[in-house]
């Protein structure tokens, strides 16, 4: 028992002895490690190391003084000097009979003096936007805000009318009406999110905590990587929002432009990293390399045009995690909201026809009512929608997703987006896109009520060429197609009252159709209204004997064919309808070409 507890105490010993070795080994090639790095890089993995800490804290600085010792004023200077050299700010979006811009201008000069403002204006304002600071020789301020018009000039040259010429710094922060900085520390903040090479996580954006491990994999990850450069463009936008946000509205919106098709699609998203658009009030700090490669980057309305800009020039978009404050509340009475809302549809509607879009879809989280149900909501509704407000959807994703419709165009009381065609080719063709979905929708219209009115009293129709070919390979309207040709026997004219009618003079029936009789032949036209005329071509043909020939009308539709094609008839799936047709339809519009 003695010799094995001898045993036990050398080596319990023994292990002391090799701990202590390696701790001592470790410790000295640590402090020879420091030693060589403060040696050969002095101060610079400190640095980055605090500066991935400041990021992802907020710049939170200790109770310890400054580097080298500098004082509280000479680093307030220097920060100040930072900003004023780092940022520009920039008011867009105010309007002129009531906005809160001195109070603001006023606030943002007293937390950074001398900081570069300038004013875009919209026109020759009426009542004139104008600013005014007491500035004294002791204050050593500046007057640094400045005030430009977006609009044409003849008297200006070029440069004089670029407000990007007028801009001096590296960023731009766009700034809505009404807001107040209690210090300079957000700027700060945002200023080294933009600068940083990796942004802040979606973790961070979407307000949800990071772990440990994510936060420490984060700071390495920024330590490690250089800041970006001075001639660096930053292709990413800094959102921020402002306290006041309604929490019960979601603010992320996507955005899915489909130009071919002359359509725009809101989506509501419960995600930052979703966020082609925020709809409600923020700032955006942005490079102004990337205002440089936007076709328009202070058009109206601003900024829901500058973010289509930017999706279809693929910025990045990172919403940052603090806001901040409103100033004075604004629009509060009842006029100066149905004013503001009234110049937001103006602006919508030129924003939607600069981009040709004519058809709007909006998917968004909401109660349906009973109001919403008659209004058409979740199909095409008969208003216009045109303004994307804040309260475009719940932010309790639960709801039922609402999908709305609106198309822009080809009303009874406008003429129709197709024009005159030339070689059977729309203009449309040579801008690479389709029909647009206005006219597509008034051409189904027209098509269905011809078809209601021809089978209500007995006529004997086929359809017919280019409809009819695209009816038995795809039951649908081609998506090029601006007219509808429908054939019919002759000898059934006198039924129809509104044909009958038309052959003399122009006929508007009941539902507001114009039936024509065509001047250059005896065919027919059913027209959407009589300023728009999308509409179907009623091609009379007369049945002789084992023939079928044209009646009165010429041009490639006008073929004879055999009257085998025609008996028996058949039918063909076309817009959800049994549509009359001739039999082995293939073989007969290889017979005529189409």
């Amino acid at each position: 028992m003695k010799v094995m507890r001898i045993r036990h105490a050398k080596l319990i010993v023994g292990l002391v002895v090799i701990a202590n070795l390696i701790l001592f080994y470790y410790s000295w090639k640590s402090t020879i490690w420091k030693s060589l790095t403060s040696t050969l890089m002095p101060n610079d993995g400190g640095d980055r190391t605090a500066s991935a800490d400041n990021e992802l804290t907020g710049g939170a600085t200790s109770g310890r003084g400054g580097v080298g010792g500098k004082s509280p004023r000479d680093k307030l200077k220097n920060a100040n000097k930072h900003i004023r050299k780092s940022i520009t700010v920039v008011f867009r979006s105010f309007y002129n009979f009531e906005n809160d811009l001195k109070a603001s201008i006023d606030n943002l000069l007293d937390i950074v003096p001398n900081l570069s403002i300038l004013v875009l204006l919209e026109g020759a304002p009426y009542p004139p936007v104008l600013y005014e600071r007491n500035i004294t020789a002791t204050s050593g301020e500046e007057n640094t805000v400045r005030f430009l018009n977006l609009g044409f000039d003849v008297q200006k040259t070029p440069e004089q009318l670029n407000a990007l010429a007028a801009i001096h710094t590296k960023y731009v922060l766009f700034l809505p009406d009404s807001v107040r900085l209690t210090s300079k520390n957000l700027l700060q903040k945002i200023l080294r999110e933009i600068n940083s090479a990796v942004p802040l996580g979606a973790g961070i954006a979407a307000r949800v905590p990071l772990k440990a491990a994510d936060v420490k994999h984060m700071q390495e990850a920024r330590a490690l990587l250089p800041p970006v450069g001075p001639e660096e463009t930053v292709k990413r936008l800094i959102i921020v929002p402002f306290a006041g946000n309604m929490k019960s509205f979601s603010s992320c919106t996507q955005i899915n432009l489909d130009l071919p098709n002359w359509t725009i699609q809101y989506v509501a998203a419960n995600s930052s990293d979703k966020c082609d658009l925020y709809i409600q009030k923020h700032a955006i700090l942005v490079d102004v390399g990337v205002l440089k490669e936007l076709p328009d980057p202070f058009a109206s309305p601003f900024p829901e045009m500058f973010y289509i800009q930017a999706k279809l020039a693929g910025i990045s978009k990172t919403v940052f995690p603090q806001a901040f404050q409103d100033g004075r509340r604004l629009f509060a009475s009842y006029h100066t909201k149905q004013r503001r809302t009234e110049i937001r549809r103006r602006q919508f509607r030129e924003l939607y026809k600069k981009l040709q879009i004519k058809r709007i879809i909006r998917r968004s989280h909401k109660v349906i009512t009973k109001s919403d149900t008659k209004d058409g909501t979740g199909g095409s509704s008969s208003h216009h929608n045109l303004v994307l407000d804040t309260q475009f959807s719940s932010s309790n994703f639960s709801l039922p997703l609402v999908t709305e419709i609106d198309l822009i165009g080809c009303e009874r009381t406008t003429k129709s987006c197709v024009g005159t065609v030339y070689n059977n080719r729309p203009f449309y063709i040579y801008l690479d896109k389709h029909t647009p979905p206005c006219c597509l929708d008034k051409l189904k219209s027209t098509f269905n009520h011809v078809l209601e009115e021809f089978e209500n009293v007995g006529i004997r129709y086929w359809l017919d060429n280019q409809a009819l070919r695209t009816a038995i390979e795809t039951n649908r309207l081609h998506p090029d197609a601006y007219e509808i040709d429908i054939s019919f026997n002759v000898n059934d004219l006198e039924r129809s009252n509104a044909m009958k009618k038309s052959q003399n003079k122009p006929y508007v029936d009941n539902e507001g159709f114009y039936w024509i009789k065509a001047t250059d032949g005896h065919y027919f036209k059913v027209q959407f209204s009589k300023i728009n005329q999308i509409g179907v071509n009623l091609l009379p043909f007369e049945i002789n004997g084992n023939e079928v020939r044209p009646s009165g009308f010429f041009g490639w539709k006008a073929k004879e064919f055999s009257a085998d094609y025609l008996h028996p008839m058949s039918t063909v799936l076309f817009l959800g309808k049994n549509v009359m047709c001739p039999n082995n339809v293939r073989e007969f519009l290889d017979f005529k070409n189409v």
